[in-house]
């Protein structure tokens, strides 16, 4: 007989702490609160510790930074692009990461504040993730804006002037102009849906991972929950490794004049 232990679901909306006038601050604020403010501690440790002659903590932060540039390295070719993207994609990686992480913390999810859970896992607040995705979308698309112009990024979605180059050839190249037409006006569905993607992504597999851990504890206390937790853990460090991945991939793909100097 396996011991039981009370755990409630989360709902899918963030629930309500308190209010400044109508402005409403969730746990999941919070959590990112919380996250930022644990970040932010750390990095003046580090930055204020810094020596010739590393300490244990100081390569392990410094070994694990070089892992993270290997990583961009090998998704773009470039370690030069890998150099000027890590404050942006290294920051991504740490605040997700830690964020999926604060939420497998067990003392956390038991301090409440008028009955309501205090901390939620930031990232499995589809506010968070959709406003994350859409910030780095809206960043890669200003990236090709600077590098190719606004008529030069413009004209990788809407390709009127090659229509009119390739009826000047003929026929058939004329028909395939147009062709290139429509994948071009597909390329701006495929940008919003990077959004969505990105977002969902991320929401669904905090949320669904909190949902099951919940449902696990409330039937089984010691059994299965621990190595749930385990995997749990796993997938809070890939999930973040695979967003902070595919910016670095689109972030790239926009950004070729550089990464080939």
């Amino acid at each position: 007989m396996f011991f039981q232990v009370k755990s409630e679901r989360a709902p899918v909306k963030p629930e309500t702490i308190f209010q400044v006038g109508d402005f409403e601050i969730t746990n999941a604020m919070i959590s990112g609160l919380l996250v930022l403010a644990i970040i932010t501690a750390v990095s003046i440790k580090i930055f204020r510790n810094i020596k010739l002659k590393p300490g244990k903590f100081q390569a392990v932060a410094e070994s694990l930074t070089e892992a993270f540039i290997g990583l961009v390295e090998q998704i773009s070719g470039s370690r030069k692009f890998a150099l000027d993207v890590l404050p942006l994609i290294g920051a991504l990686f740490v605040y997700i990461g830690l964020s999926n992480l604060l939420g497998l913390v067990p003392i956390l999810s038991e301090i409440t504040y008028n009955k309501t859970i205090l901390f939620r896992t930031h990232t499995s607040d589809f506010n968070l993730t959709f406003g994350l995705a859409l910030a780095m979308v809206i960043l890669i698309q200003l990236v090709s804006i600077k590098n190719s112009g606004v008529f030069g990024h413009i004209g990788k979605y809407i390709k009127i002037k090659e229509i009119w180059y390739g009826f000047k050839q003929g026929i058939s190249p004329g028909i395939i102009s147009l062709i290139d037409f429509a994948i071009g006006l597909l390329d701006i569905v495929s940008e919003v849906a990077k959004v969505i993607s990105l977002s969902l992504r991320l929401f669904g597999n905090m949320y669904a991972g909190g949902v099951l851990t919940a449902i696990l504890f409330g039937i089984f206390a010691f059994a299965l929950p621990l190595p749930w937790l385990f995997m749990s853990l796993l997938s809070a460090v890939v999930q973040a490794m695979v967003f902070g991945s595919l910016i670095a991939a689109f972030y790239s793909g926009v950004s070729e004049i550089e990464t080939k100097n």
